[in-house]
């Protein structure tokens, strides 16, 4: 059996020929198909056998040795004129061809595998509320004076604390102040407001008195009686020191009042 580097260069050989002869003379059919089966022999690696090729028939010695042998029919190969010629390159080109396909493909699959990377999400940006407006500093308004309320409640306190009469509490006083002039509102009558006064409260008849005249100068002046000759001492008596330190409040709140308005002119004083 010829060597594979052999059968290779005889292949070329006649692939040669065949391509340059069109008529006659060019190489068989039969070198060809020979050629084919021991490389595919030397491929498999095993032995060559020629199915295709009978031993001549020698006779008793009639005949001579270059008799015409009968020649049986050759076994085709079910393997395409095509596909042997392509078996019949070299095996180094088949091997560099494969390396190349599979070197191709394997970046494909790599890349194929490898899922794809999203990109990290990127908040938007938050949008920059825009400045508030600034709002103008607010007027101070002015104070409004003490009401005449609170300057009565002060006076009627201050009438009682002058003329000794004992006072629990302040809120203890006004409200009996405030039920004197509830009183007279029904019954117009100093007599019977004292003795309302002395009969609902800790007092005497003479605090009683003192108390029921305060009430009506500082909370229902128009409760006073309407004559001179009703009007008792105790109610004249009271309705003098409560003028008086009626006029005493006033005077102060008009000096707290010019002294607001002066610490108001100044810079930096709220």
């Amino acid at each position: 059996m010829r060597d594979r580097e052999t059968i290779d260069a005889e292949l070329r050989r006649i692939a040669l020929g065949r391509r340059s002869v069109r008529d006659g003379g060019g190489p068989s059919s039969r070198e060809l198909d020979e050629l084919l089966d021991e490389l595919l022999a030397h491929t498999t690696g095993s032995p060559l056998t020629h199915p295709n090729v009978c031993e001549p028939e020698v006779g008793t010695g009639t005949l001579p040795r270059r008799a015409k042998a009968v020649r049986k029919p050759r076994r085709r190969h079910g393997v395409p004129r095509q596909l042997g010629l392509l078996a019949a390159l070299p095996l180094s080109l088949v091997a560099v061809a494969a390396a190349g396909l599979v070197m191709l493909g394997t970046p494909n699959r790599d890349s194929s595998a490898q899922p794809a990377e999203t990109p990290p999400s990127v908040a938007p940006p938050k949008p920059i509320a825009p400045p508030k407006p600034i709002a103008p500093p607010k007027p101070v308004a002015p104070q409004a004076p003490a009401s005449r309320i609170a300057v009565a409640d002060a006076a009627f306190i201050a009438a009682l604390k002058h003329e000794g009469v004992p006072l629990p509490s302040q809120e203890y006083a006004m409200t009996q102040g405030h039920a004197v002039c509830d009183f007279l509102a029904q019954r117009p009558n100093f007599a019977d407001a004292v003795d309302f006064v002395q009969r609902s409260s800790i007092w005497d008849a003479n605090q009683s008195a003192q108390v029921t005249a305060g009430s009506i100068v500082a909370y229902c002046p128009q409760s006073q009686p309407a004559t001179s000759d009703a009007i008792e001492p105790a109610y004249q008596n009271a309705l003098s020191d409560l003028q008086a330190i009626e006029g005493q409040l006033q005077g102060i709140q008009g000096d707290l009042q010019n002294i607001r308005g002066d610490l108001q002119g100044i810079p930096g004083q709220p």
